[in-house]
């Protein structure tokens, strides 16, 4: 029998499936929210002003009332308070409201400030990075040995930049570990899903996302407990230890063993399963030769069963078709050659654009939202949960297109509408108010990303989809690069502006979607020509 039939036979979310998913989600899904989201903590940003040893501070530092209350200046101090009004830099460093993270640590305030971005900029990029290293790796070498190898890497350069002395060698950590990431996060969730039939492959990848958003949660807990940025982050990267015995107790994908002809391991693994699930099977269950358990998993397609995309975190398995056809491969400039392809091409660039750029925007940046930063990135986290989850279902009832637009307006009107919030009104305190419509703006964002990811191997044809959606993935990584720096319009104007920002820009993402052809029910288009001469 196929593999596929086997899987069934064996029965989906069998007991030995079900603790092995676990592990996996654990350690490639959970976890890497940490790593992802953690310099919403490592790089906190506390009220500073200049240090003044045994001078007043009334008479060394300019002040002024902010919502009543006396804020001093951060960054100036008066040069003589006794002769004029005139101010210097801070000479003598600085006083922090408390003393827990790199920015506290190395001074990375007023001309230094724009570092702490950078760092979280230069981690994005190793993410981009290790997407593109990762998949071509685990391709050639298997799953299992590229995701274990990743995860010990990944602890031993956590855990080196827990221990970094300088911020330049910090970030270039960041930048490895962030490259480790992908190693780490793409890979489970190949291995996770593809565990499974076709039939239960979108609910094990919808799984995935809430261990995702459970990890966010939990960061925020975990940052409470550890206010000190070192060892929060020696934490994050040390609980990975429990994947140490993995190698031992994980098998191989078999869908991967069977792409590469290595039936009658795929056979000792489905044998083993079969007898802890207490499963009567035929032995041997797959059978050599053409025909028999065909299966060419990649790790740049996609599943043609409705993957979840994850946070901002392209995932993909199998797409029905290959990259090429008679007419030869196809490469990045046919994307733009004809008019149909040229306008999806582009929509989709700007839509998954848009969407890591807000989502990461908002994610990591919780802390400058009023009230507590803990119990923000905590409900950031929760609100994804509900997000993917009803997303899910939408698809299945009112397609693509309309739910992609309604999520985006959605999130877009409820951060922009922020602007129209004042600080308080009559002595009553509207920052909740202002929380929560980003947390509203949270949800339509990770509800689209869901949805966006699916939508897109559905619009390019089979000839170009590989190439398509690798090009939307990348405009998306660029998103995520840019994120840290558009939050930092906060601090040379208000929150309004970058919310606003990311208001207007998921507005005008969700408007262009309807530009986009529905394509639930419909078949996907196989070459160029038939995109190009469809109806609609």
């Amino acid at each position: 029998m196929e593999l596929d039939e086997a899987l069934i036979l064996l029965g989906d979310f069998g007991l030995y499936q079900t603790i092995i998913y676990v592990l996996i989600c654990v350690s490639g899904q959970f976890t890497q929210a940490w790593h992802m989201l953690s310099m919403a903590f490592l790089g906190g940003l506390p009220e500073h002003h200049c240090k003044v040893p045994g001078v007043n501070r009334n008479h060394s530092i300019p002040s002024s009332l902010v919502d009543g209350r006396e804020v001093y200046s951060q960054c100036s101090m008066y040069k003589n308070f006794s002769i004029d009004n005139s101010t210097v830099p801070c000479e003598n460093g600085w006083e922090y409201s408390f003393q827990s993270t790199i920015v506290t640590e190395w001074d990375l305030v007023c001309d230094k400030s724009a570092l702490v971005e950078t760092s979280e900029s230069v981690f994005m990029v190793g993410v981009m990075v290790g997407s593109l290293i990762f998949g071509q790796l685990s391709d050639h070498f298997g799953r299992l040995r590229v995701w274990i190898v990743s995860i010990w890497l990944q602890m031993i350069f956590g855990v080196g930049t827990a221990f970094a002395q300088d911020y330049y060698s910090f970030t270039i950590l960041k930048f490895i570990t962030g490259a480790l990431e992908q190693g780490v996060d793409l890979v489970s969730y190949v291995m996770a899903t593809e565990m499974f039939s076709p039939a239960r492959r979108s609910f094990a990848g919808v799984l995935t996302t809430l261990f995702w958003a459970s990890g966010i949660m939990s960061l925020a807990l975990l940052a409470y407990l550890l206010p000190n940025w070192r060892h929060l982050q020696l934490l994050i990267s040390l609980f990975n230890i429990i994947a140490l015995p993995y190698w031992w107790v994980i098998p191989e994908s078999s869908r991967w063993l069977v792409s590469r002809g290595r039936i009658s391991e795929a056979e000792e693994i489905l044998q083993k399963a079969a007898r802890f699930n207490n499963k009567a099977v035929p032995s041997p269950m797959l059978v050599s030769g053409d025909g028999a358990g065909k299966y060419q998993p990649d790790l740049h397609q996609v599943p043609d069963v409705g993957p979840i995309s994850i946070c901002g975190k392209e995932h993909g398995l199998h797409v029905n078709g290959s990259s090429g056809d008679s007419a030869g491969k196809k490469n990045l400039l046919d994307l733009f050659r004809t008019p149909r392809l040229r306008k999806v091409t582009l929509i989709m660039m700007f839509v998954w654009w848009v969407n890591s750029l807000v989502y990461y925007g908002l994610s990591l940046n919780t802390d400058i939202l009023a009230g507590d930063k803990y119990v923000n990135i905590f409900i950031s986290g929760a609100v994804e949960i509900p997000a993917y989850i009803i997303s899910s279902f939408v698809i299945h009832r009112w397609g693509r297109r309309l739910p992609l637009c309604l999520f985006h307006v959605v999130g877009g009107v409820s951060c922009a509408l922020t602007i129209a919030i004042p600080t308080s009104v009559n002595g009553v305190d509207l920052s909740p108010l202002v929380v929560t419509l980003a947390m509203l703006g949270k949800f339509g964002i990770a509800a689209s990303y869901a949805i966006v990811f699916l939508y897109a191997t559905e619009l390019f044809p089979t000839v170009v989809r590989n190439v398509g959606v690798g090009v939307s993935s990348f405009s998306s990584r660029v998103g995520g690069i840019i994120a840290p720096f558009a939050m930092y319009l906060e601090r040379v104007s208000s929150i309004h502006v970058p919310l606003v920002l990311f208001g207007v820009l998921s507005i005008l993402a969700g408007l262009t979607a309807l530009l986009l052809t529905e394509t639930k029910g419909r078949k996907m288009p196989q070459t160029i020509d038939e995109l190009e001469d469809s109806s609609d």
